[in-house]
């Protein structure tokens, strides 16, 4: 598990592998390990137990993708109420960044899901470590650029973003970690401003693949209900008007929603 440091004017270091079990659980060792506190960003050409939520596996061949944890360390007594909040603005951060550095029409399913072409491009999983003086949070992203070939279990909804040249594609990389670290560092930095939450909502629901959608969705041990995704919430929480009428609010977590 040979890594290398990269030397850089940012306000976080970026920490390279060629292949690794996982940049979340590199992230938990490091931070519970070293005792390191500055916010660093973990990358890697490969991941052999890539992780996504709910305990699946995330398919991360060689190359063809860019896999990356952010870690942030948070004071042990500060709660971090914006753990939820988090993978929401990173699902921001990495459209914007597809959108501008591929020039893919990338947009958000609800919560977090980047979707290109109605297929599923990118996954965020947000978790937090915590030792006896910090929490980290951990803002695990993995993003499909030229995946072709996919497990059979997820060849119809999963996609890569297209044909890129190895020279471009190595700074489409580059520039997709510069951008979307930066802004998770900003994050840190802001979240508890009222002004600042509101703008990345905003930003939210421009690329939103859901509002004004029908959309059918259910909790666990509940049956599955449909209507309208009618908007998201200051908090990322959707809002769905549904047959009679009301409106029901729902919060991310155990929650699968699909579009009609």
């Amino acid at each position: 598990m040979s890594h290398m440091s990269e030397s850089t004017n940012r306000d976080f270091e970026i920490i390279h592998y060629r292949s690794i079990d996982s940049t979340n659980e590199e992230a938990k060792r490091f931070f519970l390990n070293r005792g390191e506190r500055k916010p660093v960003l973990f990358r890697a050409d490969e991941q052999t137990a890539g992780k996504g939520r709910n305990n699946r596996a995330f398919y991360s061949p060689a190359d063809t993708g860019i896999y990356f944890s952010y870690l942030h360390s948070v004071g042990k007594k500060e709660e971090f109420r914006d753990r939820i909040f988090v993978t929401t603005a990173a699902a921001v951060f990495v459209a914007g960044a597809l959108r501008k550095y591929t020039g893919a029409d990338a947009g958000i399913k609800w919560v977090n899901d980047i979707y290109v072409n109605g297929k599923k491009v990118c996954g965020i999983l947000a978790e937090a470590a915590v030792a006896e003086d910090a929490t980290g949070i951990i803002v695990g992203i993995g993003i499909n650029l030229t995946t072709a070939d996919f497990p059979e279990e997820i060849r119809d909804i999963a996609s890569g973003i297209g044909n890129f040249k190895e020279e471009e594609l190595n700074g489409i990389k580059q520039n997709i970690l510069n951008y979307v670290g930066t802004r998770l560092t900003e994050f840190f930095e802001k979240c508890e401003a009222a002004d600042y939450r509101a703008s990345i909502i905003e930003e939210y629901r421009k690329i939103s693949l859901v509002i004004g959608r029908k959309v059918s969705y259910y909790k666990q041990n509940q049956e599955e209900k449909s209507g309208l995704a009618s908007g998201i919430e200051e908090d990322g929480s959707l809002l769905v008007t549904l047959s009679d009428g009301s409106t029901e609010r729902l919060a991310s977590g155990e929650i699968h929603l699909k579009l009609e």
